[in-house]
Formats: structure tokens, C-alpha cells, sequence
């Protein structure tokens, strides 16, 4: 891909979305949103503000999986920037983990973490 690669990651939940941005090789999370009748406009916005050139949705082997296929057909209804779909099956679990590890609390929302995690692993497997 020519120039820089910026990337927005959307960890797709019921009740909220999990968002984490890249401007090259490092994943850093974002923001939560809820997943309401405003997340596809919110995410637009995103995209053209950040200047997104790529967009990776997580999609798991889940009950989730038909949802979020769902909710990638509609956002591609209203953007031309090309998306990706990715494996984003532990990435919550991981996340997780890590905080126990670190003694953070487990409590908070983790939807942009875990999205920062899946991202950071689809960027691992890109050309330099």
C-alpha cells in the first residue's frame, strides 16, 4: 500500500463498540461508544477526521459473528474506505489477562483494548 497505513479497528458489541487507531506498526486504543442508531455516523466521522485509509473489524466464531457481519454490511453501505475482516476471537480474554497480570481492574469496559489487541496482531502480519 502507498503512504502511511492509518487504520481504525472496531470491536463490534451489542451495547458498546471498541475503537483503536494506527498510524503505522503500534495499535493504541481509542474510545467506547455505544452501539446506537449514532455508532455508524460516529465512526464516519472517525474516519474522515483520522484520515483512515483501512478499517479492520474483529469478527469472532460466535453466536457474534452473524451481528457483526450485519453491522460490517451496513457500514460499508456508507463508507468506500476498503475493510478488512479479522479473527478477534480472544482478544477480550487476553486483554483481560493482561490487567490481571498488571493488578488493574477487570471491571471497566475493555472493548478498546481488545480492540487494540487484535489490531496490533493483523498489523504484525503486514508487510513492512
Amino acid at each position: 500500500m502507498a503512504g502511511k497505513l492509518k487504520v481504525l479497528a472496531i470491536d463490534f458489541g451489542t451495547v458498546r463498540i471498541g475503537l483503536a487507531l494506527s498510524y503505522g506498526t503500534l495499535a493504541d486504543p481509542l474510545t467506547i461508544i455505544p452501539n446506537d442508531n449514532q455508532a455508524i455516523s460516529y465512526i464516519c466521522k472517525l474516519i474522515m477526521d483520522y484520515q483512515v485509509n483501512t478499517v479492520v473489524v474483529g469478527i469472532s466464531e460466535n453466536e457474534m459473528a452473524k451481528k457483526s457481519q450485519q453491522f460490517v454490511d451496513r457500514l460499508r453501505q456508507v463508507i468506500s474506505t476498503p475493510i478488512i475482516l479479522t479473527d478477534e476471537t480472544l482478544s477480550t480474554k487476553t486483554v483481560r489477562s493482561k490487567l490481571a497480570e498488571q493488578k488493574k481492574s477487570q471491571k471497566r469496559p475493555v472493548d478498546h483494548l481488545a480492540a487494540a489487541e487484535f489490531l496490533q496482531e493483523w498489523l504484525d502480519t503486514q508487510p513492512q
